[in-house]
């Protein structure tokens, strides 16, 4: 009678099986002590918690109120001037703290479901009216989480991460880089943004891009009748420390001018380089003869931060001027108009 021998297993075999298994765990430690520890994972705990309405979370991982200044001091200093004086500090801090609070409303509204929408469109209102104060269109609402690239650390404590959001107002995807602090072992928390002036730059221009376009087919009646050439402008000291700035153009009638009652326009002073406003005023121009210079002058106050900017400056090397005719009004009181901002 035969007997039947146990097979003796194979040692490669049982070397793969150990090696598979060293890996396993080595990958579950690094996981728990490595990948846990990573301002990565924290975003993405985040991202969950939003999706899922998690408040205390989401309040634990996000520092709202610092987010919220620094999206204020950003705006502000598009037009520069607003660190220049003490004065203006001062008279820039009641709106600049009414915009966090109303911010951090916002934002624990939004992430309260149970809470009613009237409440929610309020506190959205208030925060647009601050805006609107700045002089800047951010859009308020309707922001989408896209994606994040993997963080860099600045130093053990400090790290930057590059996200993409996208906006249904501006129907586009934007990127910004957010600053993260270590606050734990495990835990890193948002806490800015690391360039906001360049985040507001870019839905800025977003913004007018959208703008433009639905005002393209106005747009194009507009400059059948009249064209702006040869756009500049000039600083000039007057008496009693006063300074206009001074604009020459040049209207082209395309059509005929005794038809037109009234053209409206608004000038626009920009930095070459980022192309921020630093002075915007409305004017009225009046029918005159095809291809003739003209001139106007406004005096600038010393109380509003961008303009005392201009009051500091030797000249206008590094800016632009751009005069933009926003409506006509012909004899027959027809009138044709941009919109000033996206319709709802």
């Amino acid at each position: 009678m035969n007997s039947h021998r146990i097979p003796k297993p194979d040692v490669s075999i049982l070397a793969a099986i150990c090696i598979l298994l060293f890996c396993l765990e080595a990958a579950v430690l690094n996981y728990e002590h490595v990948y846990k520890a990573t301002p990565d994972y924290s975003v993405r705990v985040l991202t969950r918690a939003i999706q899922s309405g998690d408040e205390e979370t989401v309040t634990a991982l996000v520092d709202d109120k610092a987010i919220a200044a620094g999206l204020f001091d950003g705006m502000a200093s598009r037009g520069g001037g607003i660190d220049s004086l003490p004065v203006l500090q001062l008279a820039w801090a009641p709106l600049r703290d009414d915009f966090i609070t109303d911010s951090s409303r916002l934002f624990h509204l939004t992430m309260q479901k149970e809470k009613d929408d009237a409440d929610r469109a309020g506190a959205a209102e208030n925060v647009r009216l601050r805006l609107q104060a700045l002089g800047f269109p951010f859009p308020v609402s309707g922001w989408h989480y896209v994606s994040s690239r993997y963080a860099h650390k600045t130093d053990s404590s400090h790290a930057h991460m590059t996200v993409t959001l996208y906006n249904e107002r501006l129907d586009r995807n934007l990127t910004c880089t957010i600053e993260l602090t270590r606050t734990g072992p495990k835990q890193w928390r948002i806490t800015g943004l690391a360039d906001a002036p360049a985040f507001i730059s870019e839905i800025n221009d977003a913004w007018d891009q959208r703008l433009a376009a639905y005002n393209r087919p106005i747009q194009r009646q507009l400059d059948g009748l009249i064209k702006i050439r040869n756009v500049s402008a000039s600083l000039v000291k007057g008496s009693n420390h006063q300074t206009f700035l001074r604009i020459t153009y040049t209207p082209v009638f395309e059509g005929k001018p005794e038809e037109i009652r009234e053209i409206r326009g608004v000038y626009e002073l920009q930095r070459s380089g980022d192309h921020a406003v630093l002075y915007s005023g409305t004017l009225r121009l009046t029918p005159a003869a095809s291809g003739k210079p003209h001139t106007s002058q406004f005096l600038l106050n010393p109380l509003i931060p961008s303009q005392y900017a201009l009051m500091s400056r030797e000249n206008l090397d590094d800016t632009r001027s751009q005069l933009r005719v926003t409506s006509v009004t012909r004899q027959d009181g027809t009138t044709l108009s941009l919109a000033e901002k996206l319709p709802n």
